[in-house]
């Protein structure tokens, strides 16, 4: 009579065990790079709709910028918000929107963005930049407040 064996060998838990910590290797760096991704073209985004806002402003008041961004600027009447990855991995979330104003800097400096977050707003041009000094991981250099 012959005696049948139940369960695993050790050394096929092992040959399991190694494929699984291969395959984390492999995926948990890629995972990390896509939420960096997503962060980026979300901050993006986001810029896209602050500007799109202030253009609508501009059409709309014969050609007159808004003083600032606010919520009145909004049709859900929530200031958009930013969160940006620096290169350290850090992530900078703009909860709290800071706005900055600027007048007659054209185009933006350095010294016009801080690293508080949110926005830099010069209401004589209509420009608006993110508002922070570090660099877009995903780009692999260009500074937020480029875009």
């Amino acid at each position: 009579m012959k005696r049948q064996r139940k369960g695993f060998t050790l050394v096929e838990l092992a040959i399991v065990i190694a494929i699984l910590g291969i395959l984390a290797v492999v995926a948990i760096p890629k995972y990390q790079g896509m939420v960096d991704e997503a962060r980026s073209a979300a901050a993006k985004a986001q810029l896209g709709t602050v500007r799109s806002a202030i253009a609508i402003y501009y059409a709309k008041h014969q050609g007159a910028f808004p003083a600032t961004i606010d919520a009145d600027l909004f049709a859900d009447g929530n200031i958009a918000k930013v969160e940006i990855t620096n290169t350290d991995g850090d992530v900078i979330s703009s909860a709290d929107v800071l706005v900055v104003n600027t007048v007659g800097d054209i185009p933006f400096a350095v010294g016009n963005i801080t690293t508080d977050g949110g926005w830099v707003y010069n209401n004589n041009t209509g420009e608006v930049r993110i508002n922070h000094t570090a660099t877009d991981p995903v780009t692999g250099g260009a500074a937020w407040w480029t875009y």
